[in-house]
């Protein structure tokens, strides 16, 4: 065998299904087989899937395992000798699967290989090209020259030796070896959900190269779920389940130092943030709290941040799954 493609299913049968048929029409040139590891089990909800594609195998991780876990689940389940993981709500075309295994058997230098995301009219989406565009985007700092030159001066651009390497891969299709995979122990268990293809990203980096290459391409079907954020502003523009993943993940790749100097920009922040604002209020003749509606989002968002803080600070084990109540732009939303 060798790719085995391996899906985490919750509740997407539909997207799923047309998935699946995508991947059937557009793979030639290799042998793979599909298995999905479905995350919240229906009797019958799959009925279609397994009618159409009687020959992939199904297995139940018997509750909500997050993405990390079930990946695993289905890493150990495959008998290919590369894995690609794939998301549901996405769909293949140019053979891109095939592409992927060619490139990573060509280069032995090279660890896996990452796909170019396209909307449905096969328009490029936005991505973090570098794990150091990602930990920038974590900072909130003033619309300042002198501010984004001091976050560049502490996280700057990261160059490669060709201009297909990176050091960052989407986990909505990441293609790599078995072998590599398991010597790395797969998906770390500790995420639920968001930020554990980073943390994959940079264990893999160690082995060798990451890259992405123009043949390899999908469409990503990006879609709401319940962790998405449905308040955005420039200060509120990560949920909080984005957020304490993304912490719990630069506390174990970068260390001590990298996770305390994030929690300082928001505490510093939060109270700024409010001063700036009821000073806007009363110079412009309004009420103190006249439209502080994102000062108090920040305040709750940070208040629930720090309730993770000494779990992330010294490790302790997940999954780190927020709490309903937890998830405020959902919350706000309702």
């Amino acid at each position: 065998m060798d790719v085995s493609i391996v899906f985490v299913n919750y509740q997407t049968e539909a997207l799923l299904l047309d998935c699946l048929r995508s991947v059937y029409a557009q793979t030639q040139g290799i042998q793979f087989e599909c298995i999905v590891v479905d995350n919240h089990y229906i009797p019958q909800a799959n009925e279609h899937i397994v009618v159409e594609f009687p020959e992939i195998q199904w297995i139940d991780a018997g509750y909500n395992a997050g993405f990390s876990i079930a990946n695993n689940i289905g890493l150990r389940a495959a008998k290919g000798a590369y894995v690609l993981f794939l998301n549901a709500d996405t769909l293949l075309f140019d053979n891109a699967i095939y592409q992927a295994w060619h490139h990573v058997k060509s280069d032995p230098l090279l660890v896996a290989v990452g796909g170019y995301q396209v909307d449905a009219n096969k328009k490029p989406l936005p991505y973090y090209r570098t794990l150091n565009d990602v930990r920038r985007d974590f900072y909130i700092v003033p619309n300042i020259a002198f501010f984004h030159q001091l976050i560049d001066r502490l996280l700057p651009k990261q160059s490669f030796s060709t201009p297909e390497e990176t050091n960052n891969l989407v986990g909505a299709f990441l293609f790599a070896s078995k072998e590599n995979l398991l010597k790395l122990n797969g998906w770390d268990e500790d995420f639920f959900m968001y930020a554990e293809d980073a943390e994959l990203s940079f264990r893999l980096s160690k082995l060798g190269k990451l890259a992405y290459f123009e043949d390899v391409k999908f469409i990503h079907l990006i879609h709401d779920n319940e962790f998405r954020r449905s308040e955005y502003s420039w200060v509120n523009r990560f949920s909080i389940q984005i957020q304490v993943s993304n912490l719990l993940w630069i506390r174990k790749s970068y260390g001590i130092l990298a996770f305390l100097l994030i929690y300082v920009n928001y505490s510093l922040l939060a109270p700024i943030f409010w001063i700036w604002k009821i000073c806007l209020n009363l110079l412009t003749r309004k009420p103190w709290n006249h439209d502080t509606k994102n000062q108090q989002i920040f305040a709750q968002k940070v208040g629930i941040l720090y309730q993770y803080f000494f779990r992330i600070l010294f490790l302790r084990k997940g999954p780190y799954r927020i709490k309903p109540e937890e998830n405020i732009d959902q919350v706000i939303k309702s």
